[in-house]
């Protein structure tokens, strides 16, 4: 098992934060957030019940996309293995870090990209202290 990346979009599809570990770069931010919007898109046209749909993952035999999007339109993917386990609590726990490093930071921009040391850094060391790192 392990975790391959993470992305973090602003409502307005900007990629505002981007970490890799045990995976070289490949897909383009882009292409991820046309993807996330097709998948809603898709998911909601094929859904029985009305309203906006969640998606949460979305898996092939070689990799899951785990997906949060939160009230505020904020998009977050992390990568892993398909057998990674407890990665929606990472998620929710990485969203904690974002609200207490960056939203919280008056000195801060959360429409723009992250370039807080301390963010990347308590990101990098919550994700490589999980068990399926």
């Amino acid at each position: 098992m392990t975790i391959y990346n993470f992305y973090l979009f602003n409502k307005d599809g900007c990629c505002v934060s981007y970490k890799e570990w045990k995976r070289e770069k490949e897909a383009e931010f882009r292409l991820m957030y046309g993807m996330l919007l097709s998948l809603r898109s898709f998911s909601s046209k094929l859904s029985t019940k009305s309203g906006q749909q969640q998606v949460k993952s979305y898996e092939t035999n070689q990799y899951k996309m785990n997906y949060l999007e939160t009230p505020s339109g904020l998009k977050m993917v992390l990568n892993t293995d398909p057998l990674a386990s407890g990665i929606s609590e990472l998620m929710r726990m990485i969203f904690q870090l974002y609200v207490d490093i960056v939203v919280k930071n008056p000195l801060i921009d959360p429409s723009n990209v992250i370039s807080s040391e301390i963010f990347e850094k308590r990101l990098s060391e919550l994700v490589e202290k999980h068990h399926s790192f």
